[in-house]
């Protein structure tokens, strides 16, 4: 956790802080008691290991820019998350992302892409109370579990990029716009992301096929599986 120049603050944050011994080894943090930090993401980002379970809460795109990423899609309207009930909760039995779940904290790449430093939240961070952050300047025990936590997220990040890089160079991805028409007859329309062409992706050749990764062969049948969501997901904005 060395001090580094970062990029810009990442989706769901404002201010992230780079936690420094130095800096804060009097200081804590507060835990978040609800997911309302969330509720205006109506995309959130998506690792290739967490399609599987995801498959089944939420369609699964890509956005549609150079560099695309997966996005698990939350609402069909702008800043509006259907998946955080107005009491902060996130709707009970439904799968929430690893992006989600490791807030406060978070890994920010330094300018030269060569360290990952472990951020938290501005708010969070207490002078006084809270949970204790560093013990003789280390790691207290939640905090290296928020490392590790966001280690793994990130590898598997890497991971996915590689992966989403391979669809993208088989030229498989199209953009992709839902319109979607509400019980009530009123019109909704997302745009400005990508899915899996999926003629072209059985029309591949046999020998390219093989030589897919395993996991990005499931991956993409858990994202076209996933496309069932969006009825789902009107049904569930139309009760939020």
């Amino acid at each position: 956790m060395n001090e580094q120049t970062t990029t810009a603050a990442p989706l769901l944050f404002t201010k992230p802080t780079l936690l420094l011994a130095e800096q804060h080894s009097d200081f804590g943090f507060k835990a978040h008691d609800s997911y309302n930090y969330a509720s205006n993401a109506n995309a959130l980002p998506l690792t290739i290991a967490e399609f599987e379970k995801a498959a089944i809460s939420y369609p699964i795109v890509f956005t549609n820019n150079d560099r695309p990423t997966a996005m698990a899609v939350t609402g069909l309207t702008a800043n509006k998350n259907y998946y955080v009930d107005a009491d902060g909760s996130w709707i009970a039995g439904e799968y929430i992302p690893a992006y989600v779940r490791k807030y406060p904290f978070v890994f920010m790449e330094s300018e030269d892409g060569d360290q990952f430093s472990l951020c938290i939240e501005d708010e969070y961070l207490v002078e006084s109370g809270g949970q204790p952050i560093f013990d003789n300047e280390k790691p207290t025990p939640e905090i290296q579990k928020a490392l590790d936590f966001c280690k793994n997220f990130q590898a598997s990040w890497q991971q996915t990029d590689q992966y989403v890089k391979i669809l993208q160079d088989l030229d498989l991805l199209i953009d992709r716009r839902a319109d979607i028409e509400t019980t009530g007859g009123d019109r909704l329309s997302l745009d400005g992301f990508c899915v899996v062409d999926r003629d072209k992706y059985a029309r591949l050749p046999k020998a390219a096929t093989n030589e897919l990764p395993r996991e990005l062969v499931a991956a993409v049948t858990c994202h076209f599986v996933s496309m069932s969501c969006w009825a789902k997901l009107l049904m569930i904005g139309e009760k939020s």
